[in-house]
């Protein structure tokens, strides 16, 4: 049972960087879609360029152990802002994957990690 979990937290740490990577690089591609957005959500364009570096950075800094927090408290932040943005916007069905991604990234962040958690990463920096 011990094993299917440690599978399935792997599998779950591993589509979350995947996704952060993935709208992070679109982000700093200058993707005309996610520019337009931006535009109408009343951002200016270096707003975009700050957001996708944080979403790349993030995304892989919770593949390594002394990353971990500082990366999950980022996407929290970052998660956050979404979550608000589509708020105020009159988009809550936008905001709700945002804002569950948000409360995920806060509990990781500020849970207090017990040694073996960090014993089966896959980079130990």
């Amino acid at each position: 049972m011990k094993k299917w979990l440690r599978i399935a937290k792997w599998t779950l740490l591993s589509v979350t960087c995947f996704y952060f990577l993935f709208i992070g690089f679109f982000k700093l591609n200058g993707n005309p879609d996610i520019t337009l957005a931006f535009q109408q959500y009343g951002y200016p364009y270096w707003f975009q360029i700050i957001i996708g570096p944080g979403e790349v950075l993030g995304g892989l800094g919770l593949l390594f152990h002394k990353l971990f927090r500082y990366a999950a408290f980022a996407l929290a932040v970052i998660t956050l802002g979404a979550s608000l943005t589509h708020l105020f916007h009159g988009e809550p069905h936008l905001a709700v994957l945002p804002f569950v991604m948000f409360i995920a990234f806060l509990f990781a962040a500020i849970k207090k990690p017990r040694k073996e958690q960090y014993s089966n990463l896959p980079f130990q920096s």
